[in-house]
């Protein structure tokens, strides 16, 4: 049994430095380091002469330093299993070095009860902090995100005054491009960064002459130049908001083209953010499955076809095979015809 008991432990032990990050690996192994010195120090210095009997009360003392740091590093949990660790060094060595010794003093057998209560009151300590520091880190974040929120609302709502079908399409866009985020496994706040992204992607739109926005037809070169300012007019709102930076380098690339045919810059695969892609990806697709003043809207299977002579050149063809996944349809490989109507129809 006390085998077992201390298999168990080593476990436990494993089990708590496999989990802790660099900053609390680095104090365990300071703590560990610390137990190592201490043990053979107990160990190697005479239990037989009064001179040196100091040091070994020193060093009793001596073991309340590893327990304390693992206590910082990782609360009671970690100030309790330090304790019994050093409990049991400490106790092995009165055992073995002091068994003959008349020099022994049954007040040294007091540090085994010591060590654990330092270990669980300074663990208790270190956690009631650092839950007071998560409240106040959990508040500021709440406290940035209802500013975020805020102020993306804002620029929605003086969107919506001028152009509501904008405003409609980009929340269409949100949920699909949140459905092709988790389908791709984005952790949680890519997904929501892509999301409130999606939400504001056509924001600058609100800086386009009507005669350019709400043209029917296809636009002239001057006029598409006008158009793609959009999108620059959305990032620079944006920044205007804390906190906005991931969202808006989501705007700014969400017309960028694998083949560096997009725009503004003209970014190449490697360059544009995964994320930013599925944007896009989402945007062309809810376009065209839309009315639009300057198209009738597709169906399912006539938008997958269009973008699918699209793939891996205009658009990402990881999102694109997500986009399917979502609408329910499976690639088909086969001969496509050239002219797909998709430039006109797809979002300016």
């Amino acid at each position: 049994m006390p085998g077992l008991g201390s298999g168990r432990v080593v476990q436990n032990l494993g089990m708590l430095y496999s989990a802790m990050d660099k900053i609390h690996k680095a104090h365990v192994r300071y703590a560990g380091i610390l137990t190592v010195v201490i043990t053979v120090l107990h160990f190697s210095i005479t239990t037989e002469s009064h001179r040196v009997h100091w040091i070994h009360i020193l060093l009793a003392g001596a073991y309340l330093i590893p327990v304390l740091v693992a206590a910082v590093a990782y609360e009671r949990l970690g100030g309790l299993l330090v304790a019994f660790v050093v409990g049991g060094l400490y106790l092995l060595h009165l055992l073995w070095s002091w068994r003959d010794s008349s020099m022994a003093n049954p007040d040294q057998f007091a540090w085994l009860a010591i060590y654990p209560i330092v270990g669980l009151v300074t663990g208790s300590l270190v956690r009631a902090s650092n839950e007071r520091n998560r409240a106040h880190e959990a508040f500021v974040e709440r406290s940035r995100q209802s500013e975020l929120i805020n102020g993306i609302t804002g620029l929605l709502t003086a969107v919506e005054v001028r152009d509501t079908a904008t405003v409609a399409h980009s929340h269409r866009v949100a949920e699909l491009a949140k459905r092709i985020g988790k389908v791709l496994g984005y952790d949680e706040q890519t997904i929501s960064n892509l999301f409130l992204a999606s939400l504001v992607h056509d924001i600058g739109k609100v800086g386009i002459p009507d005669a350019i926005l709400f043209h029917h037809g296809r636009l002239d070169d001057e006029q598409m130049s006008a158009m793609r300012e959009h999108v620059e007019l959305a990032v620079t709102m944006l920044l205007e908001i804390p906190e906005t930076q991931d969202i808006a380098r989501l705007v700014a690339q969400h017309h960028e083209s694998p083949d560096g045919s997009g725009y503004p810059h003209g970014l190449r695969a490697d360059q544009i953010d995964p994320a930013a892609a599925v944007l896009r990806v989402a945007d062309v697709y809810t376009a065209l499955t839309e009315d639009r003043v300057y198209h009738d809207a597709m169906s399912t299977d006539e938008a997958l076809e269009a973008m699918g002579k699209l793939d891996g050149d205009q658009l990402d063809s990881v999102a694109m095979a997500a986009l399917r996944r979502v609408v329910g349809r499976i690639e088909e490989p086969g001969a496509q015809d050239e002219s797909t109507g998709t430039e006109d129809a797809a979002p300016r």
